[in-house]
């Protein structure tokens, strides 16, 4: 074939078939609103926040955004700073720095402090002064030269700060051919630090001068030169240094001042609460009647009005009101549960202490619900669920469950059970209702449990009927006092005989009980209950889930039990003799369509094979290159229509696309991406649209077997262009057909491979 002729059917494959998301990508999902320090080039701002650093041009109302994913090594940024060729530098709690070339839209890296051995190496700070960057720490000021991009001199010792003392430097400019810095020992000496530049050694700590700035007990947090002027920001005004004298600047006497930022014609000025614009004769305005959100730091715009960065309220700007701006993204960066709704999509639960809410991904945007937006009666919500009919289920520390019914984007109070429904909350507080984990059994009922319930009516089900019923249950023919203490637990799950599994935390009856209630509601007897005596790893219970197979995986403290028989688990071989991670604590559990199983722990994410006998994969920030978030991983959901997993922490949400998508019931289209298909390569090609257990048979075009492939098992089956000897196929057009494991449905695909 003619390479002219075999372009045309690249061509006509091409446009006609669909493009994937690649196997083993990763996307971050953060939120930015809590900017800790930003920086301005023209009309656009780079936001530094626990959440990465975005980018925001204020012209075109645009945002670019940056997590570990799109190259950080940590999401949690405590500074921001641009130099004069327009690279963007950002820095950790750790001591991480990386810059961000705009022009060749790369990373480097800079790891000598994070790599030290101190103990606090917080970044505070960057000041660019030509081809140099003064790099303030938590343990001194470093020099980093860009040109041959490797550090000068470090600065930690200044005048009588000497000698063991640990001198944190927050920030430093050159005024006067001099550099000042504001350091401090972190006790109680705070003060100005002041060198010459043209100094011949800066090391000796009598090479620097040591100024008192608003008395003994002031704090000077920042320095800025504005109108030929050096001012220092303090915790009790803002003072002007003039003849070897600091004086206060009378209007802002008092007043702790957070940050300050200059430009040609103002000095902005912020506390947490307040601005004000200092103009050329010192004149002192304030800006607005006070902020929506407390100021972190504050800087400027072209003409010289005040751009604030807040807390929790991502960048602020003033007209006539103050105006939030912020990429969107999840209300926190608290995902200590998550789930995927049957329409796909992602939820969030903040917390059951200084929660956030509840928030919803519907694959283009983020949306929040809180108290302050919504019916909810508190942001504090520790767990979330899918129900059996594709609604979502949000449980409350204290106020009850709130459900969000499938393709509902709201929340409505009549939808916010507690004990309007019958529920009781503790003995001290029957109002006060926590609820665990929502569980479907197969008849579409829907229960969960009431945690230290005062009637002891532990047990709740919402009937097919919509109506509500709580039970009791016995063990031994005596009353069960409660599945769960005051600790929050989430355990609750349903077999594959429609019993139901739960935790136990209270001191004289931890582990596991199963009702043995075969799917009937009025059955509240229990019928086992598990302890290490039985074969559990530990007695500390922290999650139970059920597999395709029917067996029950329960997780502690100390590793897995695998329940194989769960009819009757205290028989001889009823709980596995082997415990997958022993000696780990163990977050969760979640099983995917390939049966696989996904485990968070807070050493990382391991996958285990159906059976649990074999580590599959392990992953974790370092592994991962920070792609996973924090390694303490909370929560584990999967998306079975696409095999994106998602992994819940307190430092944001991280997913990773699989091959562990559900597969066809019957065949329909094979979609092969990607197509043309180059050789050699990197990628491999992928098949999406199999039914379970599909082979797969790879076909020249006149019909002569190329190769014969098992799929994982799922949706999506490979091929990495070889033969069956090992080698690489010759450039032309290949038949793609895909069977069932009976024979009995066939589905054909075509791709074109182009050897380079």
């Amino acid at each position: 074939m003619k390479t002219r002729g075999l372009w045309f059917i690249v061509w006509a494959l091409t446009v006609s078939t669909s493009s994937y998301s690649a196997v083993g990508t990763w996307r971050n999902f953060t939120s930015m609103k809590d900017v800790r320090s930003v920086a301005r080039a023209g009309a656009t701002y780079w936001a530094a926040t626990d959440g990465g650093l975005f980018e925001w041009n204020s012209e075109t109302d645009s945002y670019q955004l940056f997590t570990n994913a799109e190259g950080l090594k940590s999401t949690n940024l405590t500074a921001v700073g641009i130099d004069a060729q327009r690279n963007v530098w950002t820095g950790t709690p750790t001591g991480t720095i990386h810059v961000y070339s705009q022009q060749q839209n790369s990373w480097r890296y800079i790891l000598d402090i994070a790599n030290s051995g101190e103990i606090n190496k917080r970044i505070n700070s960057f000041t660019t002064l030509g081809d140099t960057v003064f790099i303030c720490t938590d343990f001194g000021m470093f020099v980093f030269r860009i040109g041959r991009f490797g550090f000068g001199d470090k600065f930690s010792q200044f005048g009588s700060l000497r000698g063991n003392t640990r001198v944190s430097v927050s920030s430093a400019v050159v005024f006067n051919d001099s550099l000042w810095l504001t350091v401090s020992d972190g006790q109680s000496t705070n003060r100005v630090a002041v060198a010459g530049l043209s100094t011949p050694n800066l090391l000796p700590p009598e090479s620097w001068s040591l100024q008192i700035v608003g008395g003994v007990s002031a704090v000077p947090k920042q320095l800025a030169v504005f109108n030929n002027r050096l001012y220092a920001a303090t915790n009790v005004g803002l003072y002007v240094y003039s003849s070897g004298i600091w004086s206060i600047i009378p209007a802002l006497s008092g007043q702790n001042i957070a940050a300050v930022g200059s430009s040609q014609t103002r000095l902005n000025v912020c506390t947490s609460v307040n601005v004000f614009m200092m103009d050329l004769q010192e004149n002192v305005t304030q800006v607005g009647s006070g902020l929506p959100f407390a100021a972190n730091q504050i800087t400027s715009n072209s003409s010289g009005q005040p751009v604030i960065a807040s807390k929790d309220g991502g960048l602020l700007t003033f007209d006539t009101t103050w105006t939030s701006h912020a990429p969107n993204g999840p209300n926190s960066n608290l995902f200590i549960s998550v789930a995927v709704g049957a329409d796909g999509t992602v939820w969030g639960a903040s917390g059951n202490a200084n929660g956030q809410g509840i928030y919803r991904y519907n694959g283009t945007n983020w949306k929040s619900f809180t108290t302050h937006n919504s019916p909810l009666p508190t942001n504090d919500y520790y767990r979330i669920s899918a129900g059996c009919d594709g609604s979502i289920w949000a449980s409350a520390y204290g106020r009850g469950i709130a459900e969000i019914p499938r393709g509902i984007d709201s929340i409505s109070s009549s939808r916010i059970f507690g004990t309007n429904v019958g529920m009781v909350g503790i003995p001290n507080d029957v109002n006060f209702v926590v609820t665990s984990t929502v569980a479907c059994d197969g008849l579409g009922n829907t229960w969960m449990t009431v945690v230290a319930a005062a009637d002891k009516r532990i047990l709740v089900v919402r009937k097919v009927d919509g109506s509500w019923a709580t039970y009791p249950a016995s063990l031994n023919g005596v009353q069960f006092p409660k599945f769960m203490d005051r600790q929050v637990n989430r355990c609750l799950a349903i077999d594959a005989y429609g019993s139901l599994w739960s935790c136990v935390r209270q001191d004289e009856q931890l582990g596991v009980v199963t009702m043995g209630n075969r799917g009937t509601i009025g059955d509240t007897t229990i019928a086992y209950h598990l302890t290490s005596n039985d074969g559990l790893p530990s007695n500390g219970v922290t999650e139970i889930a059920v597999d395709l197979d029917g067996q029950v995986w329960i997780g502690t403290d100390n590793g897995i039990a695998i329940v194989i028989d769960p009819l009757n688990p205290k028989r001889a071989g009823g709980i596995a003799s082997y415990n997958p991670l022993r000696q780990t604590l163990v977050n969760c559990i979640t099983v995917d369509a390939l049966n696989q199983k996904w485990i968070g722990t807070p050493e990382g994410v391991f996958v285990y094979s159906p059976d649990g006998t074999q580590q599959l994969a392990s992953y974790d920030v370092a592994s991962t290159d920070g792609k996973l978030i924090d390694n303490d991983v909370k929560s584990i959901a999967i998306d079975g229509n696409t095999g994106t997993v998602y992994f819940g922490t307190l430092s944001g949400l991280a997913s990773l696309t699989t091959v562990a998508a559900t597969p066809r019931v019957s065949f329909d289209k094979l979609q092969v991406s990607p197509n043309p298909f180059l050789l050699p390569g990197t990628s491999q090609v992928t098949i999406d649209g199999l039914v379970e257990n599909t082979t797969l048979k790879i076909l020249s075009i006149d019909g002569r077997l190329v190769r014969q492939i098992k799929s994982p098992g799922g949706r999506i089956g490979f091929w990495d262009g070889k033969n069956q000897e090992g080698e690489f196929v010759a450039s032309g057009i290949y038949l793609i057909v895909a069977s069932s494991d009976k024979g009995d449905a066939v589905a054909k695909g075509k791709i074109a491979v182009i050897r380079r």
